[in-house]
C-alpha cells in the first residue's frame, strides 16, 4: 500500500469520525461566548482533549411534568473514553431490579464466597450499621465515594451476561461491563462467585456460582496513547489496547440516569424495575456527600464534600451550597474524566443536567499516574458547569418547577433521625408526658392525681382524640388545670417503616394535612395552635424532623432508658409484655445509677391502655410522683423544660 493511498484512506476514516459527531450550535456558541482562556484552548484541540458534553434543559408543563430538550458537543459514541467508575451507576440500577424480582430486601445481608476469581467471602463490614453488608450498602458506597470493592459485590450479584442481557434488552447495545475493578484476566472476569443473602443464621437465597458465555463484539480497535506500562511496571512503547475494556457511551449514562430521576420521561422498556422507596433510596445517597455519611464514616479531609462532584464544585474543593444538590456519577481513570449529572437549585427553582467527559495526559503516558486532572480537568469541568449554571438562573421558563421528590429525598442528609428528647441534663427537673389517641381510660385518675400532687403535666393528643365526644370532658378538666395540650398527628399514622427507619410511608402533604386535622380538633376546643409536637408511635426520621421544623414547630420526643413508653403492652404480647412493676423499677434504677440521674428526662405514659392490660401503670402515678418529688425533682411541662430562661 503507498503512503498516498495511505494517507487518504486515514483522512476519509477521519472525515466519516468527524461527521458521526454531533454539535448543536447553540451549545457551542454558549461555550465559546462565556470561555476563559484555558477553556477557550481546550475547545480549541479537541482532538487532544476529546471532549464530549450532553446539556438537557428541562422544562416543566402545567402539571410539573418535565419536557427535555438535549444539546450537544462534539458527542460520538463510537469515540472510546474510559469510562471508569461511571459503570457502577447502571449496576446499583441492575442489582435492586433484581432484588425486587427475588422478592429480598435492599438491606437484607449479603456474603459472597470465593470459587473460580480471586474474591474472597466478605462476612463482617464494619461501616454497616448491622455489622454485614447489604445491596443497600454497596450501593451508598458506589455514590458516596465510588467506593471499588462495591462494585465488585453488585458484579458478583448480577453476574456479567446479566448485566448485558439486561442492559442491551433496554436498547444500551454500546454498553460493555465484562471488568471488575481487581486485576484479573478476561476468562476470570467471565466468572462470579456464590452469594447467599442471610436472615440470622438462615439462608434465605443462595446463588450458585456462574459464568458468562455471551460472546461481546471486540471487532473495533482502540488504542489510546503513546506508550504504557503494563502490570509489571514496564514501560511499553506503544499504545495501550483498550479494546476489551468496559465502555459506556456518555448519551446512555445520561440517559439512565435520566431514567431513574425522571421514569416516565423514557419508554417503559428502558426503565429498570424499581420500587418507590428504591427511587428514593437512590435519590438520597446519589445526592449525599460523605460527611453526611454515619455508616461508612468518612475522613473527609480525603473524602471532602465535592468528592465525586466534577461539574461546578471539585476544582479547588468547592463547596456545595444547602439549597442545592447534585444528582451524579463520576469516573476518572487512565486521564478520562467524566461525570453524568442533575443539578437541582431549590433556592432558585432550577434544574438542569449535564454530562461530559475529557481526555487530559499531557505526555501520552498511560498507567503513569501523571495526569492533568488537577490543572486542566476539574477546571474544565468547574467553567462549564458554571457557564451552564448562570445560563439556567436567568433563562424564562413557561413553569416553575416543583421539586419537591428531590428535595423530600435529600432532606436531612448529614442528620441522625432526631428530636428533642431531654432537657437541661444540669437541673433537676423533669416533664411528665402522657400521649393519647383511642383509649383514655386512665384520663380521670391521672387529672385527679396531678392535682392532689400539684404536678403539671404535657398532653399529646390525636385528633381522633380530641374529636371523641366521650373525652370532652376530660379535655377541658386537663385545660383548666393548666396542663400543656398539644398534638400527636390526626389520625395516629405511622409515619416510617419499623425495620427501614428511613423508608417513609407518608408523603410530605398526607403529614401536613394530617397534623393540620389534629391542629383544627384542637381548635374546637378553644385551644391555640402549641409549638412543640410529639409523633404517633412515638416513630420518626429525619424528614418528618425537616416538615416539623418547616411548619415552624419543634419535634419531642421521650427520654430513653427506661421502659415507661411499655405501658400500652399486655399478656397476649408475650416477651414485650412489662408489669407495672418492671416499670417502675426501670425508673428507679435509672435514677440510682446514672450521674444526672433524671434530670431534665422528658417521662412519657399512656393516657389510657388496651383493655386487656389490667395492671394498669397510671394507677402508680402518685407513688411514681411521690418518689420524684422526694427526690427533689421539680415536675415541669414540656415548654417549660425545654426553655432556657424558665
Amino acid at each position: 500500500m503507498s503512503r498516498t493511498w495511505l494517507i487518504s484512506l486515514l483522512l476519509l476514516a477521519t472525515a466519516a469520525a468527524k461527521a458521526q459527531q454531533r454539535t448543536d450550535a447553540f451549545l457551542q456558541d454558549l461555550l465559546e461566548r462565556h470561555a476563559s482562556p484555558a477553556l477557550r484552548h481546550i475547545l480549541q484541540h479537541p482532538d487532544s482533549f476529546q471532549v464530549q458534553l450532553i446539556y438537557t434543559r428541562i422544562n416543566r408543563d402545567a402539571q410539573n411534568r418535565p419536557v427535555f430538550k438535549h444539546y450537544y458537543y462534539h458527542l460520538d459514541k463510537n469515540t472510546y473514553f474510559n469510562p471508569a467508575s461511571t459503570v457502577k451507576m447502571p449496576l446499583a440500577f441492575l442489582a435492586l431490579e433484581k432484588l425486587n424480582s427475588l422478592g429480598i430486601d435492599k438491606y437484607t445481608p449479603m456474603l459472597t464466597d470465593s470459587a473460580y476469581s480471586r474474591q474472597t467471602r466478605v462476612t463482617t463490614d464494619t461501616s454497616a450499621e448491622n455489622g454485614l453488608p447489604s445491596i443497600a450498602q454497596y450501593i451508598k458506597k458506589i455514590f458516596l465515594v465510588s467506593d471499588n470493592d462495591a462494585y465488585n459485590r453488585l458484579y458478583e450479584f448480577i453476574g456479567q451476561q446479566a448485566i448485558h442481557e439486561k442492559l442491551w434488552a433496554k436498547g444500551y447495545k454500546d454498553m460493555r461491563i465484562v471488568r471488575r475493578f481487581v486485576t484479573m484476566n478476561e476468562e476470570e472476569n467471565r466468572h462470579t462467585n456464590p452469594v447467599y443473602f442471610v436472615q440470622g443464621t438462615d439462608t434465605v437465597y443462595p446463588q450458585p456460582a456462574a459464568v458468562s458465555t455471551l460472546h461481546y463484539d471486540y471487532g473495533k480497535p482502540v488504542f489510546i496513547g503513546q506508550k504504557h506500562y503494563d502490570r509489571d511496571d514496564v514501560l511499553i512503547d506503544r499504545p495501550m489496547d483498550f479494546t476489551r475494556h468496559n465502555n459506556a457511551p456518555l448519551q446512555d449514562l445520561q440517559q439512565q440516569l435520566q431514567s431513574v430521576l425522571f421514569p416516565a420521561s423514557v419508554p417503559a422498556r428502558q426503565r429498570f424495575g424499581l420500587t418507590p422507596d428504591d427511587y428514593r433510596f437512590l435519590y438520597r445517597y446519589m445526592a449525599a456527600l460523605p460527611f453526611e455519611s454515619a455508616h461508612p464514616k468518612y475522613d473527609t479531609s480525603e473524602f471532602f464534600d465535592s468528592y465525586t462532584k466534577f461539574f461546578r464544585f471539585k476544582a479547588g474543593r468547592g463547596k456545595i451550597p444547602p439549597y442545592m444538590r447534585v444528582f451524579n456519577k463520576t469516573g476518572w481513570s487512565y486521564g478520562f474524566l467524566t461525570d453524568v449529572a442533575y443539578f437541582a437549585d431549590f433556592k432558585h427553582n432550577v434544574e438542569f443536567m449535564l454530562s461530559g467527559s475529557i481526555y487530559v495526559n499531557r505526555d501520552g503516558v498511560l498507567n503513569d499516574n501523571k495526569y492533568e486532572y488537577e490543572e486542566e480537568g476539574y477546571p474544565f469541568f468547574r467553567e462549564v458547569g458554571n457557564i451552564v449554571y448562570d445560563y439556567e438562573l436567568q433563562r424564562p421558563r413557561p413553569h416553575a418547577p416543583d421539586l419537591g421528590i428531590f428535595e423530600e429525598a435529600t432532606a436531612g442528609l448529614g442528620q441522625a433521625p432526631a428530636a428533642i428528647t431531654r432537657g437541661d441534663t444540669t437541673r433537676r427537673r423533669l416533664a411528665l408526658v402522657f400521649t393519647g389517641h383511642e383509649f383514655a381510660d386512665g384520663g380521670r385518675h391521672i387529672a385527679a392525681v396531678l392535682k392532689k400532687c400539684g404536678a403539671p403535666a404535657s398532653f399529646f393528643l390525636t385528633g381522633t382524640f380530641y374529636d371523641t365526644p366521650a373525652f370532652k370532658p376530660l379535655i377541658q378538666r386537663l385545660k383548666k388545670d393548666g396542663h400543656y395540650l398539644a398534638g400527636h398527628s390526626g389520625r395516629h399514622l405511622l409515619y416510617c417503616d419499623w425495620t427501614k427507619r428511613d423508608s417513609l410511608l407518608v408523603t410530605r402533604r398526607q403529614f401536613e394535612e394530617d397534623l393540620a386535622l389534629n391542629y383544627q380538633a384542637m381548635a374546637r376546643h378553644g385551644l391555640p395552635a402549641p409549638h412543640y409536637f410529639l409523633p404517633p408511635y412515638e416513630w420518626y426520621n429525619d424528614s418528618i424532623v425537616k416538615w416539623t421544623a418547616a411548619l415552624g414547630l419543634q419535634l419531642v420526643n421521650f427520654s430513653p432508658g427506661t421502659r415507661s413508653t411499655a405501658d400500652y403492652t399486655y399478656p397476649e404480647m408475650g416477651k414485650s409484655y412489662r408489669s407495672s412493676d418492671s416499670i417502675m423499677k426501670s425508673i428507679t434504677d435509672f435514677e440510682n445509677q446514672r450521674p444526672a440521674g433524671l434530670n431534665g428526662f422528658i417521662l412519657l405514659v399512656h393516657i389510657g391502655t388496651d383493655p386487656r392490660r389490667v395492671d394498669k401503670f397510671y394507677l402508680q402515678l402518685e407513688k411514681l410522683i411521690r418518689y420524684l418529688q422526694g427526690k427533689q425533682y421539680e415536675l415541669v411541662t414540656i415548654p417549660r423544660l425545654l426553655s432556657l430562661h424558665l
